[in-house]
């Protein structure tokens, strides 16, 4: 009895030292996990808009996104994120929206899914990013869908995930974009 008791407390002491070290660890690394995300998404918003100076963050309807804004001040579109669920797993995609209401650029980048090495990860090459770019309204979608972009090879579950998701983003963005413009109606 008294061997149990000895066991069960090593091994009690064994798992509060674990427990503290995989603690202190998660608080170091997290601080760089967040530096890291933040820096990636700086980039991405970059290469959507790689004309823009400047983003500034807003939020509509409790969802953030950022207008970029050129070196004049002037703005030149906004950018949105959208995380469609792909074969493997969420795919997390940047998008920039012109002022035209068009698609200017998807950014996706090899951390950003975790999609089958080979096949679907082949979302993240531009010759597929690029087929979005002009694109809007019911064009966004894949070929077999009635829209204009063409699927990749053995990987038809990711190719339409990544399109679903950024035209569910663009009808977001025109949805609420047509919300806000409209004008406030005052009671007589």
């Amino acid at each position: 009895m008294r061997d149990i008791f000895k066991i069960g407390t090593v091994l009690m002491a064994v798992c509060i030292i674990s427990a503290g070290a995989l603690s202190l660890v998660y608080k170091v690394t997290k601080v760089k996990i967040d530096d890291n995300i933040r820096a990636s998404d700086i980039k991405k918003r970059q290469e959507v808009f790689a004309n823009a100076v400047n983003f500034i963050e807003k939020e509509i309807e409790g969802k953030k996104l950022w207008v970029g804004v050129d070196k004049d001040g002037k703005e030149i579109g906004i950018v949105i994120k959208v995380s469609p669920r792909g074969y493997a797993g969420t795919i997390n995609t940047t998008i920039g929206i012109n002022r035209d209401d068009t698609i200017s650029s998807v950014a996706i980048n090899k951390l950003d899914q975790t999609e089958t090495p080979g096949l679907g990860t082949k979302i993240t090459q531009d010759s597929f990013k690029n087929q979005f770019k002009g694109k809007k309204g019911e064009s966004i979608k894949l070929k077999k869908d009635g829209g204009t972009i063409d699927a990749i090879t053995a990987a038809t579950i990711s190719s339409r995930a990544v399109a679903n998701g950024i035209k569910e983003g663009w009808e977001w963005y025109m949805e609420s974009k047509n919300i806000s413009q409209k004008p406030e109606r005052t009671k007589p």
